[in-house]
């Protein structure tokens, strides 16, 4: 089983400008309704964008700092789709999480734990000379993350520095928010995905997002809708959050349960 290496970027990438848009991330072909509100609210007037702003800032400004538990789903079509469930603790810089990718036909499933630059990676995917009970060990300090499509392990969701891209925000009911963000003005490290961020054109630049946040003040859903690139279609981003502040547990895998990555597979993300 072979998966597109387009494919993968494809789905990294909009999973990362997707939690990235919790302060602001959608496509501008967004025509349909966004994720309703927790509380089901959505006739409340729309406020000022200096003030839609702040609260946003606010609420991305806390999920960032907090453990928590999360969910996302990123549907390109009929090119692929994923499903990322997982939990993070920053004050300790882990982060855990399974995957499911379903493209071209075939499902690959996976695992991941990051233990600050320590990341550890179980695949479904045959690779050679690679023992699948075992976990696959990369050392951060090698390559980046975001090459990997991951996170920072103190930032999973991706959301620091998200204010300064939001372009317009505003209220609309309560606990809940619409607007568009600037795609180009977060930092896309790896150069497949910048790529194609500039084949989105100046539709990168008014990316739709809708969020919710609840009364305690933090985010607790983000849909979004990445444009299409090149090849890659448009593709729908959904995360949700929740357990704020409850205990993680995070814990590498023992020495004798690892392997080293195989060079093969970070080449594909170089």
């Amino acid at each position: 089983m072979k998966f597109s290496r387009n494919v993968l970027l494809a789905l990294a990438l909009s999973g990362a400008l997707t939690v990235t848009a919790a302060c602001g991330d959608k496509n501008q072909n967004d025509n349909g309704g966004a994720a309703p509100a927790a509380n089901g609210s959505t006739s409340a007037a729309a406020s000022p964008t200096a003030d839609a702003r702040a609260e946003l800032t606010s609420a991305f400004s806390k999920l960032s700092g907090v453990a928590v538990t999360y969910t996302t789903t990123t549907d390109t079509g009929a090119v692929a789709s994923s499903k990322l469930t997982g939990s993070s603790d920053p004050a300790k810089k882990a982060n855990s999480g399974t995957m499911t990718i379903t493209a071209q036909g075939q499902q690959l499933n996976g695992e991941v734990i990051v233990a600050g630059t320590d990341l550890y990676l179980k695949l479904s995917l045959p690779i050679p000379g690679v023992d699948p009970k075992k976990w696959m060990y990369i050392d951060g300090t090698k390559t980046s993350l975001s090459k990997l499509g991951l996170g920072s392990p103190d930032d999973p969701a991706n959301v620091k520095g998200l204010a300064d891209t939001i372009v317009s925000a505003e209220r609309t009911g309560t606990g809940t928010y619409k607007g568009t963000i600037d795609a180009t003005k977060r930092n896309i490290p790896a150069a497949a995905a910048a790529a194609m961020l500039q084949q989105m054109g100046d539709a990168a630049k008014s990316v739709p997002f809708e969020a919710t946040v609840n009364a305690e003040g933090y985010v607790t859903s983000l849909t979004v809708k990445m444009p299409g690139a090149g090849q890659v279609p448009p593709s729908t981003v959904t995360s949700t959050f929740a357990d704020f502040g409850k205990p993680v547990t995070i814990s590498k895998p023992a020495a004798t349960e690892t392997q080293p990555a195989p060079a093969a597979l970070l080449a594909q993300f170089a």
